[in-house]
């Protein structure tokens, strides 16, 4: 395999992104923008202010206090350019303090790569992991907080970075009976370099609320989110996000998200059988990029 010139890596890093190259920063670990779970991508990943599974060790560690139990998760993404991501979560309960494990790796088939005179170099391969442990704790009945540290590697190539980064979060829930709140700040940690190039983590801001809505009529409960997240390097986008739950029994979920300009909406399903609970998440892209699936098990005890 020859190897590849350094420009080469941040436009792999674009590529494993979904981002036009002509809004590169020095950013690097790109994969962590890809978000984890099926039920958060169906929701347009508006789901820091509400998330009660295991992808809270990933989107808001601030919610685990509130988990019950043992809940574990696994989720498989498969999308353009042959990138694939696998989640896997484990969360558990000890009175108010909440514990949780998860793991998300994300790579490509070999993919081929050319110079900036487009000559052929050969094929080349990338992955990046992110493996967090994470604790929570519930203040008291409405308020909780928490933190994770997290393992960090991406390899492009004959190039790979290593590093450690930490993740905040709070969450509120049932205000005034109806509403959640949560605010998450995610990937801080130091600089990484490929070789002696340095980059900085892609340092995550989101936060909104959440509206439940009851329709005891029918048994059913409806979902309502909204959540600004802010990336370094990128401008903030709005990221919407609804869910109908019939009778514990399914859900139906739709998103909108602004700010990019090959992605916008998103839609999913969730159909529950006692403690077992199976996603579905279907993204479009734009530009002729194809689409995302994603399908996602939740087991509960």
């Amino acid at each position: 395999m020859k190897r590849l010139r350094r420009p080469s890596l941040l436009l792999l890093m674009l590529l494993v992104a979904g981002l036009p190259a002509a809004e590169a920063d020095p950013v690097g670990l790109s994969f962590l923008k890809i978000g984890a779970g099926a039920e958060s991508v169906a929701m347009a990943d508006a789901v820091v202010s509400n998330v009660d599974g295991p992808t809270a060790a990933y989107w808001n560690p601030g919610a685990l206090g509130f988990l019950p139990g043992f809940q574990a998760g696994a989720a498989h993404n498969e999308s353009f350019q042959s990138v694939r991501q696998e989640f896997a979560g484990i969360t558990r309960s000890f009175g108010p303090i909440g514990a949780g494990l998860s793991f998300v790796g994300t790579w490509t088939d070999n993919l081929d790569a050319y110079d900036d005179a487009a000559n052929y170099l050969g094929e080349f391969a990338y992955y990046g992991i992110s493996l967090a442990a994470s604790g929570g704790y519930r203040i008291n009945d409405t308020w909780g907080a928490g933190l994770s540290v997290k393992y960090l590697q991406e390899v492009i190539d004959e190039f790979d970075a290593t590093g450690v980064a930490f993740d905040f979060g709070v969450q509120g829930r049932r205000l005034f009976d109806r509403f959640d709140v949560g605010l998450a700040v995610l990937h801080v940690g130091p600089s990484m370099e490929y070789v002696d190039d340095p980059f900085d983590l892609p340092l995550t801001v989101q936060g909104g609320v959440t509206m439940h809505i009851p329709l005891a009529s029918v048994r059913s409960e409806g979902l309502l989110a909204a959540e600004v997240r802010k990336v370094r390097g990128e401008d903030a986008g709005l990221q919407l996000g609804a869910e109908y739950r019939i009778q514990q029994m399914a859900s139906l979920r739709i998103g909108y998200r602004s700010g990019l300009d090959t992605e916008d909406v998103s839609f999913g399903i969730g159909l529950r059988k006692g403690s077992i609970r199976g996603d579905y998440a279907y993204v479009p892209f734009g530009e002729d990029l194809g689409s995302q699936h994603r399908i996602g098990l939740t087991v509960r005890r």
